[in-house]
């Protein structure tokens, strides 16, 4: 529990360090930097009529990106033309206006350190900058932007990852979140190299070790899976927990043979290494045959 705790730590003050602000915000921006602390619907009112009034006599005429969404936004570039359409400060509008205007600047934190870690262009995360999806689908976006955030920074503080690994790992999320809604519990999976890895092997404790092997082309094209895990397949296989299972799948169009091997705890490190031998043998002998864990 401790070990979860300092990982969680170490990873959330990444983030933070990451989000240190950008040097080119504009007015939408750096007004919500100031706003976001206010303790009030009243100070929230108060804030935004200043602005519109600012704007509407011709005090002030920021600046804002290119793209920006924001009712703000639009009332900024109205503003250049000296008419802004009339804006009532009532009910949810002034939320939603400072909520808008806090979606716009993460979003392009977010975007601003995809495309400087080389992770990802501007085309491939249009889909979630879009500003022509209502708001809460906007709410969505960030919160897949983020989600993704959150495994980069993981896989950087936790297993030291590096571009040519972080790169893959980006795609394999950006194509999920852009054909799926938000789902934190997902599970992205990615081949590496053991030697990526191997530095945590002695002081880790996997519950399961899996290892595709595929050979062959077409319809001869065979593969074989071996599985071990310290617990069984099934319940009954097992009155305690005091074994390690092997389950072994070997498939092959049109049929599918499927072994279970149950061996005691005390032998577990004997049986892990001979499964590992027998197929670092196998995958010599193959010649089209390739190891992936």
């Amino acid at each position: 529990m401790e070990k979860i705790k300092c990982d969680t730590e170490a990873v959330d003050s990444s983030i933070k360090s990451i989000f240190s602000e950008r040097g080119d915000l504009d007015f939408a921006e750096q007004l919500w930097c100031k706003m976001k602390c206010v303790s009030s619907y009243q100070e929230l009112i108060a804030c935004f009529t200043l602005v519109l009034e600012s704007l509407e006599c011709g005090e002030i005429q920021p600046w804002i990106h290119h793209g920006s969404g924001s009712l703000l936004s639009k009332l900024i570039q109205q503003s250049y033309h000296g008419k802004m359409e009339a804006v009532s400060l009532t009910g949810i509008t002034p939320v939603q206006m400072l909520l808008e205007i806090g979606l716009d600047k993460m979003k392009k934190d977010y975007v601003s350190f995809f495309i400087g870690q080389e992770l990802a262009t501007l085309t491939s995360l249009d889909c979630f900058i879009s500003t022509s999806v209502d708001l809460q689908e906007r709410v969505h976006c960030v919160q897949k932007l983020h989600h993704m955030l959150e495994i980069m920074v993981s896989c950087t503080v936790l297993l030291q990852f590096k571009h040519e690994s972080l790169f893959p790992w980006t795609q394999i999320c950006i194509k999920y979140y852009r054909e799926n809604p938000l789902d934190e519990k997902h599970v992205f999976q990615l081949p590496v190299s053991s030697a990526l890895v191997k530095k945590f092997y002695p002081d880790s404790h996997p519950e399961v070790w899996k290892v595709d092997i595929s050979s062959g082309h077409g319809p001869k094209e065979v593969k074989t899976t071996w599985q071990v895990s310290t617990n069984p397949p099934v319940e009954h296989m097992m009155s305690n927990s005091t074994g390690c299972c092997c389950q072994v799948s070997r498939s092959s169009p049109p049929s599918i043979n499927t072994i279970f091997v149950v061996c005691p705890r005390e032998g577990r490190g004997r049986k892990m290494s001979f499964v590992f031998r027998a197929l670092n043998k196998r995958n010599r002998l193959g010649s089209d045959a390739y190891f992936r864990d």
